[in-house]
């Protein structure tokens, strides 16, 4: 007896259970295709199931397992790195009206008022180590300037 068998059997009572007829069996391409922008589009905005699924209570499919009343853990505080608090806010807030842009920061404005936003980002990217870092400055900067032609500065 083939020692794959059992393995195949399960594979398939899980694809008949998801509503396809694929036969796990086949010989699929190994070659890799290319996503179109709808796929990728899909794969982007896939988030995990907030509740875990009751285990069915059989031994055997996708729910399969001992029914059990499922944990709710506390958050981890690790998990917290890099959220900003509100008072972390504040505080950098009222730091920044107090003390002002930094000489870079100005450098910045004046580059983004030139319309060189390239050279923008690239100076911020070298003050500021990574390029997704200084993209985010640079629209900081952006909004600063907004700001400013609404108060009529």
């Amino acid at each position: 007896m083939d020692e794959m068998a059992p393995i195949k059997a399960r594979a398939c009572l899980q694809l008949a259970h998801l509503g396809t007829t694929a036969q796990p069996s086949q010989n699929y391409p190994r070659k890799s295709t290319t996503l179109n922008p709808s796929t990728i589009d899909n794969i982007t905005t896939v988030t995990m199931p907030k509740e875990v699924k009751q285990k069915s209570g059989l031994i055997v499919g996708l729910n399969a397992g001992h029914k059990v009343t499922p944990r709710t853990p506390a958050p981890r505080i690790s998990r917290r790195k890099g959220f900003l608090s509100k008072r972390t806010a504040f505080v950098r807030e009222i730091t920044k009206e107090v003390a002002g842009l930094a000489p870079y920061e100005k450098r910045i404005i004046e580059l983004l008022r030139n319309s060189k936003d390239k050279r923008a980002r690239r100076l911020a990217k070298k003050r500021l180590g990574t390029f997704g870092r200084s993209k985010r400055k640079v629209d900081e900067m952006t909004k600063v300037i907004a700001e400013s032609r609404r108060a009529g500065h």
